[in-house]
C-alpha cells in the first residue's frame, strides 16, 4: 500500500532541492566555461589536478582555474545530492519521489564518472591520433549534466504548493505538445554538445538570417553538426513555443517563464555565433539551455499532474 501524498510541501526538502539546484547551475556553468576555453585538459589526472587538491598555478592561470574550480564544484554537488537522497529516504513518504532522489544520486555517480573518464582516455593520456574516445565521454558527460539539473527540478517541483493544488492535469494535446517539447530540446542539446566538444562551431559574421540556422560554410560532420544544432533549435522552438501557448491559454502561468526563456535562448545562441572570441556568450548560452529544458521537463510534468502514477505524488 502506497503512502498518502503529502497535504502541506515539506519545506526542509524543498529548502534543500533549491540550494541544490543553485548549486548545480554553478557547476553548469563551470564546466561550460572550461569547455568554451578548452581547458578540458589542463590537468592530465583525475580525480586530484596534478596530484593535490590545491595545485600550483590553479589562482593565477584561467584554464587551471576553470577547470580545477570545475572539479571542486562537482565534488560539493556530489556532497550535496549524498544529503539530498538521505533526508528524502528518512522524511519523504512518496514513493515516487524517493526513487527520483535515488535516481538523482545514480545521475550524480555516473557523472563524475563520465568527467574522469573524459580525461584519463584522452589522447594526451593514452596516445594516438585520433581522440574518439574522450569526445565520446566528453558529449556524455555535457549531456547527462542537462539530465541531471532536469531531473533534479523535477524533485523540486514535487515539494511546491504549485504541484500539491494542480486538481487536473491538461488536456491531451498540450501532454503531446510537452512531451514532444522536452524531445526535441534535448535532441538540440544532444547536437550542440556534439558541435562544442568536436570543437566544430562554425561562425556568423554579418550575412543573411538564414546563415544564423543553416551553415553557409563547411562539409560533412562540420556542417552537420552545425546544422543540427542550429535548425534542430529553430525546429525546437516551435514546438516549445506552441507548448508554453497552450499552457497560458489553460490558465498556466507556468508557460510565461517558458516562453521567456525561450525567447532569451534563441537570442543567446545567434549571438553565440557571432562573438567567436567571446566564451562568456557560449556558456550563459549552455546555462540558459539547461534553465529551459528544465522548465520544459517540469511544464510536462504538470501537463501529466493527475496522469498514471504521477496521480498518487
Amino acid at each position: 500500500m502506497t503512502a498518502p501524498a503529502r497535504t502541506r510541501p515539506d519545506r526542509l526538502l524543498l529548502g534543500l532541492c533549491w540550494a541544490t539546484l543553485l548549486w548545480a547551475v554553478l557547476v553548469l556553468q563551470a564546466g561550460g566555461f572550461t569547455t568554451s576555453i578548452q581547458a578540458g585538459m589542463a590537468f592530465l589526472d583525475w580525480p586530484l589536478s596534478n596530484g593535490s587538491v590545491n595545485p600550483p598555478g590553479w589562482l593565477t592561470e584561467i584554464d587551471k582555474f576553470a577547470e580545477h574550480s570545475h572539479r571542486l564544484a562537482a565534488t560539493g554537488l556530489g556532497l550535496l545530492i549524498v544529503a539530498l537522497a538521505v533526508a528524502h529516504a528518512r522524511r519523504e513518504p512518496r514513493r515516487l519521489v524517493r526513487l527520483a532522489a535515488y535516481g538523482l544520486l545514480a545521475l550524480v555517480l555516473l557523472q563524475g564518472g563520465l568527467g574522469g573518464l573524459r580525461v584519463l582516455l584522452d589522447k594526451l593520456n593514452v596516445g594516438g591520433e585520433g581522440n574518439f574516445k574522450a569526445v565520446a565521454f566528453a558529449v556524455a558527460h555535457a549531456v547527462n549534466a542537462q539530465l541531471t539539473i532536469a531531473l533534479l527540478a523535477a524533485i523540486a517541483l514535487g515539494h511546491t504548493r504549485g504541484w500539491a493544488d494542480t486538481a487536473a492535469s491538461a488536456g491531451a494535446a498540450t501532454r503531446r505538445l510537452g512531451r514532444w517539447a522536452a524531445g526535441l530540446t534535448l535532441a538540440v542539446i544532444l547536437a550542440g554538445a556534439l558541435m562544442r566538444q568536436n570543437r566544430l562551431t562554425t561562425w556568423v559574421s554579418g550575412g543573411s538570417p538564414v546563415d544564423w540556422f543553416v551553415p553557409a560554410q563547411g562539409t560533412g560532420a562540420l556542417w552537420w553538426f552545425n546544422f543540427l544544432h542550429r535548425s534542430g533549435a529553430l525546429l525546437a522552438a516551435l514546438a516549445v513555443g506552441a507548448f508554453a501557448l497552450a499552457l497560458l491559454r489553460g490558465g498556466r502561468r507556468f508557460g510565461g517563464g517558458i516562453a521567456t526563456l525561450l525567447a532569451l535562448q534563441l537570442t543567446l545562441g545567434i549571438l553565440a555565433i557571432q562573438l567567436p572570441q567571446n566564451p562568456h556568450v557560449r556558456t550563459v548560452h549552455l546555462v540558459s539551455g539547461a534553465a529551459l529544458f528544465s522548465l520544459v521537463v517540469a511544464g510536462t510534468l504538470l501537463a501529466h499532474r493527475r496522469e498514471g502514477a504521477l496521480g498518487d505524488v
